[in-house]
């Protein structure tokens, strides 16, 4: 608390004491004219002792020299008024001097009242300053705790999108191989029809066992083809994008080992249900499918 919040105090205690005391509000209004707590504590005793508010502007109102010149001046005044009140006896003056002294006592206990409150203010307000240290260092550190989190997750997204695209990329080779391998065997396929027909034309008996083996070429190698294309589709379908979560796609991957083909999948397969929800689908899909 500053000086002059001190000051005001005091002040207001002063106009206090007037107010209880019956003054009007002509007096105080006057005391909110001082500006300097000395003269306006020598004014309110002037107040106390009935002297009226047009004498105490008339004193205020005397130019003097300095700041003791007027506090001087004031307790002349003060006295001559005194005298012209009273009868100037011993026991008279006595009394006006215990009732200064005893108002000078409670201007002391005023101010040590108002030490106390100021010791208990500036407690306080330490307290409250330590306890919004405590706060904010808390706050720093959640804030650098979620911080922390959100690196962490980051990190791991960028690695998933990573190893996503690195997948994408062993996808397409393997692609790319199964169709060169498709066209090689294509390839062979014909060279081989080609050396049956000439056999065939050179060796009649044995044409109609050749077709056979050939039959059973054919369907072996057609059984794998079909099986590369549904795993081709597989991989288009649903782990190429990013429709399905990780969760969702090992379900998927897990049915494609147990024999279920990419159109089987569609009648379960959705990236808005939860794995759980499309493997009871599925069993839904498999008992009505075994009924008579």
């Amino acid at each position: 608390m500053g000086l002059k919040e001190e000051k005001h105090i005091v002040m207001e205690f002063q106009k206090k004491i007037l107010q209880e005391a019956g003054c009007s509000a002509e007096v105080i209004a006057f005391l909110d004219e001082i500006e300097d707590e000395v003269f306006c504590e020598y004014y309110c005793f002037c107040f106390l002792d009935g002297m009226p508010i047009e004498e105490v502007r008339r004193i205020d109102s005397v130019p003097v020299q300095n700041w003791k010149d007027k506090i001087k001046r004031i307790r002349e005044e003060r006295t001559g008024y005194l005298e012209r009140l009273f009868v100037p006896d011993a026991q008279v003056t006595q009394q006006i001097s215990k009732l200064h002294e005893k108002a000078g006592r409670v201007f002391k206990e005023t101010e040590e009242l108002r030490d106390t409150i100021n010791t208990t203010l500036k407690q306080t307000l330490k307290i409250q300053e330590e306890a919004l240290v405590q706060q904010k260092e808390s706050y720093q550190s959640t804030l650098a705790s979620k911080a922390e989190l959100l690196k962490d997750r980051e990190d791991k997204i960028q690695s998933l999108l990573s190893e996503i695209e690195q997948n994408k990329s062993v996808w397409e080779n393997e692609k790319k191989d199964l169709l060169l391998k498709l066209e090689e065997k294509k390839t062979a396929v014909k060279e081989e029809e080609k050396k049956e027909a000439a056999f065939t034309e050179e060796n009649p008996i044995n044409n109609i066992e050749r077709k056979k083996k050939r039959w059973h070429f054919f369907c072996k190698e057609n059984k794998k083809r079909g099986i590369q294309d549904n795993n081709n589709e597989f991989i288009e379908t649903y782990l190429a994008e990013d429709t399905f979560n990780d969760a969702q796609k090992e379900f998927l991957i897990q049915c494609l080992e147990e024999g279920d083909s990419v159109q089987e999948m569609k009648t379960y397969a959705s990236a808005s249900l939860t794995p759980a929800m499309m493997q009871r689908l599925r069993q839904v899909r498999k008992k009505r499918r075994e009924r008579p």
